[in-house]
């Protein structure tokens, strides 16, 4: 995680904020990140802290390994004199971090030399210390809106207010006016278009980009022009009224109004101008992005903002304050994410302080708190149930392929589908564990086929090998006799688990990832020679009906070793006393088939697979 301690050069200003209930104001923030996130309830000091922190533009930054692999080194050094003062200084985190390494410089240029080891020693790690200063501070307040606003005197008719009054009650009261950053209401947007279109070229192509992007996700790509109409008799007679922000759609006779366009394409549009047209390394503070947002309005802005190459390439830094339970499904996961959680400090004197956590990633109980759940199932078209994410991966693996493949749309996930997790931490078994009683199945199936009639449901499950004369056999069996229209049970009844499913195309282009880092980094190309020839005397096919270990062990002892050493590494499975179980870090290798980008020539050439995506492509799609 590419993350960094963000230390304040005014922390008096945090004076009402503590980290972890420490008894010191905050000084710093912790794994900053490029998306991060706060959530808490009302009256939280959410808002305060982001006022506070957007009159900032200047910060010093250090990654925390870094900090402790400096302050371990001034020990080291320490530990070799008994002079006091040639005592180094360990670094804190606070203002004063670049003053106590410049000082320790001094001391072991006196006494050490400007070439020592120990000098050497120090910088290694001081040269992280980073003095940041972002370009630009934006900020894109919860009081917003795509529209000109117009009030009506009664005589002259309707009026176009030209002042920003979203913007004049804010600076009312917060003093936002007092400080360097730029807030953006919407309220003005037609002049912001109109300015942009006759500005310098950079300016208008990064207009352009915000075009294409509102083309690509709304208008099926088809090219448009987003343009501020201006008829310049009307408005030198004051009649500004007319100014009317427009969308000019290739292949299309009738220009269409912004205002004529639905609530969320407008809110989308007000969140990402502002961010396309941002200059390049700048801080972008966003109050409760998921206003007029249906859900999959709220992926599409996250995945905007933190894979859009235009937009990555400004190396933006986002501060994000939310409510939404959906908004925080999307990134618990993410490596370019942190969370920030707050809530009141206790405190004897009923003063106004607040308590700032790091939520880290596996925080399961505090995620919890916030009331972190599957919240778009029942609002997307139709919902995907699998048991996990690994599960999700796969399909979606297999789904982007096979549209790339039929160049065909890839559907959007939250508004055409939603995956739903239907066991593992989010829901302990809700419906496969083995005490579920006849009574209690039978409820669950009418519970499904009940939830099936507004969300249609396609409902993925593995064998597991189950015999039909076992309880899950006749369990799974009862969910396929359940099928109706809306309700589809998929149950991969000629396979143990979904991981069987891949073929050794596939593992071909994985196993390096599993075998001895060491070995491989020295040895590459005739590991991969030993794992083609592996390959080709052991199929995964025919292990199908068994735990994904046994293939694993039977390449492990065909591939051999190098140095005596296993080139395989048989921690990437169960190792039992007589056999050998599941992979064990099912998500890492889901991940790694769905970022290997496998083409759809070599994911057809496992029928299930094939047949499994064009079903659930299928059920998707239907009646769109």
């Amino acid at each position: 995680m590419n993350t960094y301690e963000l230390i304040f050069e005014d922390a008096g200003i945090f004076q009402d904020y503590f980290l972890y209930n420490e008894t010191e104001s905050l000084k710093y923030i912790p794994s900053f990140n490029i998306i991060n996130i706060i959530v808490g309830a009302n009256n939280s000091g959410k808002s305060r802290f982001m006022r506070y922190l957007m009159s900032n533009k200047k910060f010093n930054t250090i990654n925390n390994l870094d900090y402790h692999n400096y302050n371990e080194a001034v020990n080291r050094i320490n530990s070799r004199t008994y002079q006091n003062n040639m005592k180094l200084e360990i670094l804190k985190k606070d203002s004063g971090i670049t003053a106590i390494h410049e000082k320790n410089v001094q001391i072991l240029n006196r006494y050490y030399g400007n070439n020592s080891l120990e000098k050497f020693e120090i910088d290694k790690y001081a040269r992280l210390i980073k003095y940041l200063e972002y370009n630009s501070i934006y900020y894109i307040p919860t009081l917003r809106t795509a529209h000109s606003l117009f009030n009506h005197d009664g005589i002259r008719g309707y009026k176009k207010i030209e002042n920003d009054i979203y913007l004049e009650t804010l600076n009312k009261y917060y003093d936002l006016n007092k400080i360097d950053v730029e807030v953006f209401t919407g309220i003005h947007l037609y002049k912001d278009i109109l300015n942009t279109r006759n500005s310098k070229r950079e300016i208008r192509e990064s207009f352009e980009k915000f075009e294409k992007f509102i083309s690509k996700n709304f208008f099926g790509g088809k090219q448009i022009d987003i343009v501020a109409e201006f008829n310049k008799d009307e408005s030198l007679k004051g009649n500004n009224h007319l100014e009317i922000i427009s969308v000019h759609i290739e292949g299309e006779k009738k220009t269409r109004n912004l205002f004529q366009l639905g609530d969320g394409i407008q809110a989308i549009i007000i969140l990402m101008y502002k961010i396309f047209m941002a200059k390049p390394n700048s801080l972008i503070f966003i109050d409760e992005p998921e206003l007029n947002l249906h859900p999959g309005m709220q992926r599409l802005f996250l995945e905007q903002i933190s894979s859009n190459k235009d937009l990555r390439e400004k190396k933006l830094v986002y501060v994000i304050s939310t409510h939404s339970n959906h908004f925080l499904d999307l990134i618990i996961e993410k490596d370019y994410v942190s969370i920030y959680s707050f809530s009141p400090k206790n405190n004897n004197l009923n003063d106004k302080q607040f308590v700032i956590k790091n939520v880290y990633r596996g925080d399961n109980k505090l995620l919890k708190d916030l009331g972190v759940n599957n919240s778009s199932v029942f609002m997307a078209n139709c919902s995907i149930w699998v048991e996990g994410i690994s599960d999700r991966n796969y399909i979606k693996a297999f789904l982007k392929s096979y549209c790339e493949s039929k160049k065909v749309f890839y559907p959007k996930e939250d508004i055409d589908f939603a995956f739903f997790e239907y066991a593992g931490s989010n829901i302990d078994h809700y419906i496969f564990e083995n005490e579920l009683e006849k009574e209690e199945e039978e409820l669950v199936i009418k519970d499904i086929q009940a939830l099936a009639i507004s969300n249609r449901i396609f409902l993925l499950a593995d064998s597991d090998d189950s015999k039909l004369s076992t309880k899950k056999g006749k369990r799974l069996k009862a969910f396929e006799e359940a099928q109706t229209e809306n309700f589809i049970p998929k149950i991969l009844w000629k396979l143990r688990e979904v991981e069987n499913l891949l073929i050794n195309d596939i593992w071909k282009e994985i196993l390096p990832v599993f075998c001895n880092k060491t070995l491989i980094k020295s040895n590459k190309d005739e590991i991969m020679q030993k794992i083609n020839q592996a390959l080709s005397e052991v199929n995964s096919i025919d292990f199908e009906k068994k735990y994904v270990g046994e293939f694993l062990e039977e390449l492990r002892n065909k591939i051999g070793k190098i140095s005596g050493i296993y080139i395989l590494n048989q921690s990437t499975y169960e190792v039992k006393s007589d056999s050998f179980g599941t992979i064990i870090n099912k998500r890492e290798l889901s991940e790694l088939v769905f970022n290997k980008n496998f083409s759809w020539d070599i994911l057809s050439k496992n029928k299930e697979i094939e047949n499994l995506t064009i079903e659930i492509y299928d059920f998707i799609t239907k009646n769109k």
